[in-house]
């Protein structure tokens, strides 16, 4: 399976998210996806990778992207391929294209 940015190899998906990402110019922000981790949970998805974005804040550390390979996407993305420890203050967290349902939490560290 040749998993892109979101975990489901869904080209077209990844392909929104990245152009989202540069309109917004966040394409230097580093991106990573949960979803290699646990799959996809349907209606639990949101939840479960908020609270690991959290915990992500709490601990000053990002995940890597498990089964990342390439992010096959017309515009540019910094996808976190190794865990570790980085300096944060804020996480952008997003749920996009799954059924039409869009959301973006903000999640800063006090």
């Amino acid at each position: 399976m040749d998993r892109k940015c979101n975990g489901l190899a869904t080209g077209y998906n990844d392909d929104m998210e990245s152009q989202a990402m540069h309109a917004v110019h966040l394409s230097k922000a580093p991106v990573y996806s949960l979803k290699g981790y646990w799959r996809h949970t349907l209606d639990a998805a949101g939840l479960m990778e908020t609270v690991a974005t959290v915990h992500s804040l709490r601990q000053q550390r990002l995940f890597r992207t498990l089964g990342f390979e390439s992010p096959g996407t017309t515009a540019p993305l910094n996808v976190v391929d190794k865990t570790g420890k980085t300096c944060l203050k804020h996480i952008l967290k997003t749920a996009s294209g799954f059924d039409g349902c869009n959301a973006a939490l903000v999640v800063s560290k006090l």
